[in-house]
């Protein structure tokens, strides 16, 4: 969607198609990604029932799901982020489903024929000029990516033809969608009573006895990887700040005059007509003709808003009429982009314009003309950045500055404080990151690269120039109980909490079933006690959790739900009201309602397929791939 290509995920969702799709999807944009020097060829990542799974192929694979999002979320996926969100993981997996579905093919005669592949070939957008098989565009795909990149385009054919072929048989029936109608949409009222379980864990007592009782049966719940114990101290710009002069400023202006051009920016339209992923060029030929005519009526007069409104399939901008706002190059998709910029003020694309995301209409609103900002307007941002940079090289000269001495001394935390520095003592962990390809150093590395008794130079960190001394070496494995008794003591206290909490909840249940008012045996076993308004799957109640909803939603009106865990508690809930689904909005939401039936039948088929194929595979991941 639009609307996704212009700003950063909350999160990050990577199906297994999307990602192969992206491979070839931003062949014409990045060009050949290779092998970067990310990996060499032969050097298994993991082996899927005898097949080796090459580091080239994960490092390739990784870095175009970099530049794909990249690109989308204007260049804010970074190889941090990456791993924060598990993105190796996820490549890892895919590539491993990958393996397993091609197989699977082979052996079910389901493999992807010459002529098949052929035909598949001349269909994908990005190997087409003017709607027709380009083979020059074909060439400079062999010629960027080579053998392996036809490799990667032949499983990435063959995947979406299993696919298709898995997922084709799922139909969605009138009573089914009516029956999804009644579940989402009945209503229930319900009276609860939660037992808590954090005042009675702080309650609670922990002997020494219980504590190392539980130590010695629970043991993985403490167990901690190989760590350092360190000494450093960290040189922080902000320390360091000095304003830069107003010449200085100027002089920067002028000798990076680049920097503050602004390029032409344009106010857009757009509506979006999508193709399914498995729907083939039929389903390519209908969303082509769908916004065809729609460019049609647009150049005949038609309010292109009312248009976007009434056609458009981006919940981001569909309400606002397709209004993108003010965008430039570099802010979008290539292809949209390349279309929209060729508009002048008030003209319509001619033909529909093919993106990952489907086929488009847009509309040119309004047009801004580049130019440079004067200096009265970035001279703030160029003050910062000047004094940032110049805070940053002296907090790096005096870290400089005080190493040998620190390097020298034999009590470093003693020597540091004599230099007005604020030393810190603590314990690192190691924390294996995996294959993750363009990682940098971190402190975390340099803590663990030192000898004992060693002193770094100084490592730049987010926080400033840090200069570590590594003090001991901890092997992985579970602390002595000393170290660790407060966490211990914390977790026999919440176990005694769990199991009271539980028991009064399982009283409280009995006393309501057997005819007491809720609120007066939540009053009597000292729970709480309240009562929700209607509430349904489609609009759930607040400050109740979704498992306990879901226990009252499955109950009869005037029945009580046996105790429901939730990480606050225990809840027990009776079913007071229950009012069955309003089939008023039926009719106009069918059609909506049946396609996200039909995508999770053909998504739950699709699941059932991998499943049995990973069922007796003989998987093996050599390297793990992060830790997200």
């Amino acid at each position: 969607m639009i609307s996704v290509m212009r700003q950063h995920r909350k999160a990050l969702q990577i199906s297994l198609l999307l990602v192969i799709a992206a491979f070839v999807g931003s062949l014409f944009v990045f060009g050949s990604s290779g092998s970067n020097g990310l990996g060499v060829r032969g050097d298994a990542v993991a082996v899927v029932n005898g097949e080796a799974i090459p580091r080239e192929r994960y490092a390739r694979r990784y870095q175009g799901v970099l530049d794909f999002y990249g690109q989308l979320n204007r260049g804010q996926l970074t190889p941090e982020l990456a791993e924060q969100l598990g993105v190796g993981r996820r490549v890892m997996d895919d590539l491993v489903t990958e393996a397993l579905v091609v197989q699977r093919a082979d052996g079910e005669g389901l493999a992807l024929s010459d002529e098949e592949f052929n035909a598949a070939v001349h269909r994908i957008p990005d190997f087409q000029e003017a709607g027709t098989f380009s083979l020059e565009r074909y060439r400079r795909f062999l010629a960027a990516r080579g053998v392996e990149g036809e490799r990667d385009l032949r499983r990435y054919l063959t995947l979406q033809k299993v696919h298709r072929l898995v997922t084709e048989g799922a139909k969605v029936t009138d009573a089914e969608v009516e029956q999804a109608w009644s579940l989402r949409h009945e209503q229930v009222k319900a009276a609860w009573a939660l037992v808590e379980t954090a005042e009675l864990a702080a309650a609670a007592a922990a002997g020494d006895d219980e504590v190392a009782a539980y130590l010695e049966s629970h043991p993985d719940e403490f167990r901690e990887p190989e760590r350092r114990k360190i000494q450093y101290v960290t040189l922080v710009p902000k320390d360091f700040t000095k304003p830069p002069s107003d010449a200085e400023v100027a002089k920067y202006y002028e000798e990076h005059a680049a920097e503050f051009e602004t390029p032409p920016q344009v106010r857009a339209r757009h509506l979006l007509v999508r193709v399914p992923e498995t729907g083939g060029s039929e389903a390519e030929d209908r969303a082509r003709a769908k916004v065809a005519g729609a460019i049609e009526r647009a150049r005949a007069g038609e309010d292109f808003g009312k248009l976007a409104r009434e056609i458009s399939e981006d919940p981001g901008t569909k309400e606002s009429g397709g209004d993108l706002g003010w965008v430039a190059k570099g802010d979008l998709v290539p292809q949209f982009e390349e279309a929209m910029l060729a508009l002048d003020k008030g003209a319509v694309t001619g033909e529909p314009v093919r993106t990952p995301f489907g086929f488009h209409a847009i509309k040119v609103e309004d047009v801004k003309p580049g130019g440079r900002k004067p200096l009265k307007e970035v001279a703030p941002s160029i003050r910062d950045q000047l004094a940032a940079e110049a805070a940053d090289q002296a907090a790096k000269a005096r870290a400089d500055e005080v190493r040998p001495r620190l390097q020298a001394a034999a009590d470093f935390m003693a020597e540091a404080k004599s230099l007005k520095l604020a030393p810190v003592e603590t314990t690192m962990a190691r924390l294996e990151r995996g294959v993750v390809p363009g990682g940098v150093d971190t402190l975390e590395e340099t803590a663990f690269g030192l000898t004992i008794g060693g002193v770094s130079a100084p490592v730049k960190t987010p926080a400033g120039w840090v200069i570590v001394k590594s003090i001991a070496s901890l092997p992985a494995g579970v602390p002595p109980l000393a170290e660790i008794r407060d966490r211990v003591a914390a977790a026999v206290k919440r176990e005694k909490a769990d199991r009271v909490a539980a028991e009064r909840a399982r009283q409280i249940a009995a006393e309501v079933k057997a005819g007491a008012e809720v609120a007066a045996a939540a009053k009597k076993f000292e729970a709480r006690a309240g009562e929700t308004g209607r509430f349904s799957r489609a609009k759930p109640a607040e400050r109740v959790p979704g498992d306990a909803q879901l226990a009252a939603l499955q109950t009869p009106v005037n029945q009580t739900t046996d105790p429901v865990k939730t990480p606050q508690g225990y809840w027990v809930l009776k079913v007071v009201e229950r009012v069955p689904a309003d089939t008023g909005e039926l009719a106009s939401q069918r059609d909506r309602l049946r396609q996200e039936l039909l995508t999770e039948k053909r998504s739950q088929a699709w699941d059932r397929w991998i499943a049995d194929a990973r069922a007796g595979a003989r998987i093996q991941i050599l390297e793990q791939p992060g830790r997200g």
